[in-house]
């Protein structure tokens, strides 16, 4: 299995998740990290969501390896983070999201509606 993470990435588990996270510093910035590319519906939202509620400020990042680029997940935060997209392959999307300076976004709501 390919692993998307540097050899320093420490693995962490977030209550609720269906995968292993991971964290580690990147140009001063953390990054939380997570491989859903093998989850089925809704799992990669519910990821998504728990991840991205560790983003307070531009410090952190969150990066998801997906098998899809998951438009649902996209319309429904897109307006609270930059997101920059990158096709790794055939069924493969890195997406890479960082803070928006005052967006707000509630994070209750993990359900996948697209």
């Amino acid at each position: 299995m390919q692993s998307f993470w540097p050899k320093d990435a420490k693995r962490f588990e977030v209550e609720g998740s269906s995968v292993d996270f991971v964290t580690y510093m990147q140009e001063g910035v953390r990054v939380i990290g997570f491989d859903s590319s093998s989850c089925v519906p809704p799992e990669p939202m519910v990821n998504a969501m728990l991840a991205l509620g560790f983003i307070k400020d531009e410090k952190t990042k969150v990066v998801m390896i997906n098998h899809k680029n998951p438009v649902g997940l996209l319309a429904k935060v897109k307006d609270s983070f930059h997101i920059e997209t990158k096709e790794l392959g055939e069924n493969l999307f890195r997406l890479t999201f960082t803070y928006k300076k005052g967006a707000a976004l509630d994070l209750s709501d993990a359900s996948c509606k697209g």
